[in-house]
């Protein structure tokens, strides 16, 4: 009989784990700036790396040159890219922390019950040119847990109670 309320609790404590997939969300608009400007700079060495190579110049003095620069502006790229927010949550209780390149690299980990989460979707008007960016807010009480650039709708299968 004790083995068979074990085997429920197990039962029951892994369909909660597995009910909720964890959401990933872009880090802020610093990193994703840092990003797009490394992917621009890359790009551009690549051009002129195909230009030598079809005005068949010797390359060795532009690796010797511009390959450390390349390298290291895509490195600083490639770790603002991989910098990510991310939501999980396990029963009642969210979790939301920050990453770098893999799930094992965490920090500003913080804990809070879903019923004291709340979030206000903001839409603000871009210039002549841009369109208008909308903007999401999760907030505990009166504290700003985590806002992150999109709709309250990436919540979904996470927070769901968040969507009223």
């Amino acid at each position: 009989m004790e083995k068979n309320a074990q085997d429920n609790w197990w039962a029951e404590s892994k369909g909660n784990l597995t009910d909720y997939k964890s959401l990933s969300l872009p880090g802020n608009f610093f990193t994703h700036f840092i990003s797009m400007a490394s992917l621009g700079f890359l790009v551009f060495f690549l051009c002129g790396l195909m230009y030598g190579i079809w005005m068949r110049a010797d390359l060795n003095d532009f690796f010797r040159d511009v390959g450390p620069i390349a390298l290291i502006g895509a490195m600083i790229g490639y770790l603002c890219f991989s910098f990510r927010i991310v939501i999980s949550r396990i029963q009642d209780t969210a979790i939301i922390h920050r990453q770098f390149l893999a799930p094992q690299i965490q920090f500003l980990r913080r804990e809070y019950p879903v019923n004291s989460l709340t979030a206000d979707e903001v839409k603000y008007a871009g210039g002549e040119d841009s369109s208008p960016t909308t903007y999401t807010t999760i907030y505990s009480g009166e504290q700003i847990v985590i806002k992150y650039t999109g709709y309250k709708k990436k919540l979904i299968h996470i927070l769901p109670e968040l969507l009223n």
